[in-house]
């Protein structure tokens, strides 16, 4: 057991642009407050701002009194329910950029239950999952990498670091870093994607300028530096020469020189026949190098891309499958969780970094959000029974050392000794309600409290 991990949500995450002090009005942007589709903030609705604004102080709550227009509405210092009601004092600023967080859930979750609570924190308070990064508050960063699908095709052999593309823009979409897959059918006629490396260093487009072509030696001659090319790497022209047909793959056989070069109908095969001729063509040359050989071979395959980036769940989808956007992207996609560093991420997998009670690095491997679990039936502490094997699921008031357990915390997992008293409550320990997550390494106890299964620590924004 343990305590439960949230994943943060909120109603809306806007930017304040202007504050005026008659009225106390804000003019936000990012989104419309009356004009359809709207981002659903109304009247009553708490809010924080991520820094202090015009006379809004960071980490106090406001309310939205009224919504004015489409980018402006006046805050209320009080909830609308509480009377006299005291509007906000506010003072006059222009050109701003500071976020606000509009109904905020999760962003902060105490354990046991009491303490200050968003937007506050204190000892008992833990980080939420994920979340949109934007809204006020601490958070924990994933790492993801969310794969995009490449244009053109790719070619590439495992006895070199090298791969080629055709009809690719390696240098506008990959890095240095950037995980690679190639596409092969299955036996199910769907497709596969394996991965054969990453970017080593920052690709590009390699264009020789071609002069000539001649029939002995079926020569490629060149005004610029055929050395240039990549030996067994594909290679396109731009306009028809001397048996060479524009656009059509080749690949470079040979290269003699700076001036010279042969190249091939398919990998390591007999030279084109060329005629002699004079022309003006570019030998076009898209190569990316790998930080390793090509983990496998292959010859004009779709393929996907992914760099590594800092995201956030936006909601669990499985044991170990999320729903996440990449917050440099933007982009969203199912990723699962990987026991790797962000280095080492393929597409759609995502890490989440951890230490566990003996401080050593772990990743973690899956977690249940907290707002989906199915809670259990929970048994008042003065209805316990001595000799059944109970999990403490609110401390509440109750001395549950009293009856058997080690401390007064959340997650206990303990044999009743008596019936107690006061407001907590325990479920069934075979119910097993709040996993919090799975590490691929086993974990030390956490030595807080003597608490038996491990409380996670996880590296927060």
């Amino acid at each position: 057991m343990g305590r439960p991990l949230k994943i943060a949500k909120a109603q809306a995450v806007l930017t304040i642009t202007d504050t005026a002090e008659t009225g106390s009005i804000v003019t936000i942007s990012g989104g419309n407050l009356t004009t359809s589709p709207t981002v659903g903030v109304a009247k009553g609705m708490p809010f924080q701002v991520a820094t202090t604004v015009g006379g809004l102080t960071a980490g106090v709550t406001y309310f939205v009194n009224s919504i004015l227009s489409n980018t402006t509405f006046d805050v209320s210092a009080t909830d609308l329910s509480v009377q006299p009601q005291v509007m906000a004092t506010m003072t006059d600023t222009s050109g701003g950029s500071v976020k606000m967080s509009v109904g905020v859930v999760d962003a902060y979750f105490n354990n046991p239950v009491g303490g200050a609570g968003f937007p506050a924190t204190n000892a008992n308070t833990y980080g939420v999952v994920g979340g949109n990064t934007s809204i006020v508050g601490k958070q924990v960063l994933t790492r993801v990498a969310i794969g995009i699908n490449g244009t053109g095709t790719l070619y590439s052999a495992t006895n070199t670091a090298y791969v080629t593309g055709i009809g690719t823009d390696l240098a506008n979409t990959l890095s240095v870093g950037s995980a690679i897959q190639v596409a092969s059918a299955n036996i199910n006629g769907s497709t596969d994607y394996t991965s054969i490396g990453f970017a080593n260093t920052v690709p590009g487009l390699t264009t020789v300028a071609v002069a000539n072509t001649q029939n002995t030696g079926n020569i490629i001659g060149t005004s610029g530096n055929a050395q240039t090319l990549l030996a067994n790497g594909t290679v396109r022209f731009t306009a028809n020469l001397g048996g060479l047909v524009s656009g059509q793959v080749y690949f470079v056989k040979a290269i003699a020189n700076a001036a010279a070069f042969t190249v091939s109908n398919t990998l390591g095969g007999a030279e084109v026949d060329l005629s002699s001729a004079t022309g003006t063509p570019d030998a076009q040359q898209d190569v990316v190098e790998l930080v390793a050989n090509a983990a496998v071979a292959s010859t004009g395959a779709a393929y996907v891309y992914a760099n590594d980036e800092a995201g956030f769940i936006v909601r669990q989808k499985g044991k170990t499958k999320y729903l996440v956007t990449g917050g440099t992207t933007g982009l969203t996609a199912q990723c699962y969780t990987a026991n790797v560093a962000n280095t080492a991420l393929t597409p759609n997998t995502m890490n989440i970094l951890s230490t566990d009670a003996a401080s050593a690095t772990a990743y973690v491997s899956s977690i249940n959000d907290y707002n989906s679990e199915i809670f259990p039936t929970q048994v008042a502490a003065g209805s316990i029974s001595a000799g059944t094997v109970y999990t403490i699921y609110f401390a509440g008031t109750t001395d549950w050392t009293a009856v058997g357990a080690m401390a007064n915390m959340t997650g206990i997992t303990f044999t009743a000794t008596a019936s107690g008293s006061g407001t907590g409550t325990a479920v069934a320990y075979s119910v097993n309600p709040d996993i919090i997550a799975t590490f691929n390494t086993a974990a030390a106890a956490n030595a807080a409290n003597g608490q038996p299964n491990p409380i996670v620590v996880i590296a927060s924004a």
